[in-house]
């Protein structure tokens, strides 16, 4: 199922992108959130949809895990309100899929940890350029793979729900 997913995802972009008739925009982006750990991303918007691409990392592990990986592709449609700073409405939503690559400390194991990721939220544009925004909605775990990267490999004994709420705050730079 990730793999059709993926590829109508990337089908849905391109068409997007051939289709566009305004002047595009490039956003860069800081987001922290509940799955995607703290992030760097670039957002391309077209009229009222933007794709991006984020890569991250999770601070919130210390000891038992290695700081994981966390890559993101997001899809946002900019659908209601007005914005006094900008032409994109500031109502959103959000969709897009998370990739989690995680190294446990005193094992040989190796975890990948696919998500689909539904949110709606608001901007809040502090000038035209500069601007924040949140978030809310739910995650669906759509599969988990571990892989063994040694002789000794060691599962967690730990059940994760595949549903469950998803958050984020994001701030962003907008280059006209």
């Amino acid at each position: 199922m990730p793999k059709s997913f993926l590829i109508l995802l990337l089908l849905l972009v391109i068409s997007v992108v051939g289709y566009s008739q305004e002047r595009e925009k490039v956003n860069m982006s800081i987001a922290t959130g509940y799955n995607e750990g703290i992030n760097l991303g670039l957002r391309y918007q077209l009229s009222q949809m933007q794709v991006g691409l984020a890569f991250g990392t999770d601070f919130r592990y210390k000891k038992e895990i290695n700081k994981p990986e966390i890559y993101t592709t997001e899809f946002f449609y900019h659908f209601a309100g007005s914005a006094e700073l900008s032409a994109r409405k500031p109502w959103y939503l959000r969709n897009g899929i998370i990739l989690r690559k995680e190294d446990y400390n005193y094992t040989d194991l190796r975890t990948f940890i696919w998500y689909y990721n539904l949110r709606m939220g608001r901007e809040f544009n502090i000038s035209r350029t500069v601007g924040m925004s949140v978030d809310g909605g739910i995650f669906y775990r759509m599969k988990t793979k571990h892989k063994v990267t040694g002789p000794n490999p060691s599962f967690e004994n730990y059940v994760e729900t595949p549903v469950g709420a998803s958050f984020g705050l994001l701030f962003y730079y907008r280059f006209f």
